[in-house]
């Protein structure tokens, strides 16, 4: 239900909607007051003009012969009168309601009391009887006397106007205070994925202090995470120059088994040093240019073989588009290593997809466990159990992969093969050059 109706969780659409709701609250509200009180105006004034008529006819009724005639000719077709020597039959009775309707008549013209007049209402026509003070009976109908008039649709076309005429500026409105919000919200987006992004002041003064709020945040979480990542990268700088002097008086111990496993910590801590390194490096801003995105797959590919990997290309041989290079590279790499290096047998394959690419890596190894397969993106996480320790390294080659994809504005995922082993899969924005 949410999907169906998407477009009304925007602000500019709950804006509408609520001054929408407002305005039809109001129109509604107002129109059955008024109709209320059109409605008592009306039977005043249906009430005064019918005893007008009966007045009037009772005066000059006797004038000439032809009164009745003259007065039908001159009241068509809203009122219709007949003169009787005998009290006429009238709908068969008045009732309560009727004696409330012959009420409001006298009520209007006082002068009709001694005349005893009856009404029955018949749907919107009213019929009824009145004694002539000079001798015989009038009866009288009225076929629209209770026909009341159609405010509603008669209003209807200016009412339908001011309603599009207010969802409009509610739109306009809604826009000038959703852009800016909405800028934010994609400045947060890609905070912490490449260069501070820079908020424009625009729009309502609160939304401006929002802006101002964030940008000073941002400024306060880089220099926060910046301080830090300098410090651990110093660390791990500093560290090579003790490692380098260990190897050498490794080399200089007697005793050879001693002197081999030194060698194989200092290679491990070298290991670590230059994984380390290798994550901070994510963080290096670099400029989108145009690549051949196929030719560095390639390249890494033919890397790994030379390294002496088993690893396999399945792609085109050219697709040309903007990218990070040498992040897209490095990505590349430390996934065919990991692959390399913990299942052997590895599998690279390049597919275009619209408006982005799918690279997939799949291996033929022990795989990871299912509920490891999110903690091994983060920073440090070995698996002892799936991944041997004697493989080396710090537990960030997935963890720099995931980094680097982000830095890329796309999304990585693990999965184990139905047929044993580990599939990685990443999906990166693409935009092919234009011929």
């Amino acid at each position: 239900m949410r999907r169906r109706f998407g477009f009304l969780q925007g602000l500019r659409a709950r804006i509408a909607m609520a001054l929408l709701g407002a305005l039809l609250l109001q129109f509604v509200g107002g129109e059955i007051i008024f109709a209320r009180v059109e409605d008592a105006r009306m039977e005043r004034g249906r009430s005064q003009r019918l005893a007008d008529w009966l007045l009037f006819a009772d005066e000059f009724i006797d004038a000439r012969p032809d009164a009745v005639a003259r007065m039908n000719d001159m009241w068509h077709p809203r009122l219709r009168i007949t003169r009787h020597d005998a009290p006429p039959a009238v709908g068969g009775g008045a009732v309560s309601a009727d004696r409330e309707i012959a009420r409001r008549v006298i009520a209007s013209q006082p002068r009709l009391a001694p005349l005893d007049l009856h009404a029955v209402r018949d749907g919107d026509a009213l019929h009824g009887t009145i004694r002539l003070s000079h001798g015989g009976w009038l009866s009288f109908r009225s076929e629209d006397y209770f026909q009341g008039y159609p405010y509603f649709y008669h209003y209807t076309a200016s009412v339908l106007s001011l309603l599009v005429s207010v969802v409009l500026l509610a739109l306009l409105f809604g826009r000038m205070i959703g852009r800016p919000l909405a800028d934010i919200a994609a400045a947060a987006e890609h905070v912490g994925r490449d260069a501070p992004v820079a908020i424009a002041a625009t729009g309502p003064r609160e939304v401006r202090q929002v802006a101002a709020a964030f940008d000073r945040m941002q400024a306060r979480l880089l220099d926060h995470v910046g301080e830090r990542v300098q410090s651990l990268a110093a660390m791990s700088h500093d560290l090579r120059t003790p490692l380098a002097r260990l190897r050498l008086n490794a080399s200089a111990v007697d005793d050879a088994e001693t002197r081999a496993a030194l060698d194989q910590d200092i290679v491990e801590m070298e290991a670590f040093v230059t994984s380390v390194l290798d994550y901070l490096r994510g963080d290096e801003p670099e400029q989108e240019q145009w690549a051949d995105l196929a030719s560095i797959v390639m390249t890494v590919v033919d890397e790994a073989r030379d390294a002496g990997g088993a690893v396999s290309y399945d792609g085109p041989d050219r697709l040309e588009g903007v990218t990070r290079p040498l992040k897209l590279k490095r990505l590349l790499r430390n996934i065919v290593q990991n692959g390399v290096r913990h299942a052997g047998p590895t599998r690279v394959r390049l597919i275009h997809d619209a408006n982005r690419i799918v690279i997939g890596v799949d291996d033929d190894g022990p795989g990871i466990p299912e509920d490891k397969l999110d903690a091994v993106l983060k920073p440090f996480t070995r698996l002892e159990t799936s991944r041997s320790r004697s493989t080396g390294g710090a537990g960030l080659g997935l963890a720099i992969a995931h980094q680097l994809s982000q830095r890329l504005g796309g999304e990585i995922a693990l999965s184990n093969r139905s047929g044993g082993g580990l599939s990685v899969t990443m999906w990166l924005p693409f935009a092919p050059r234009q011929s």
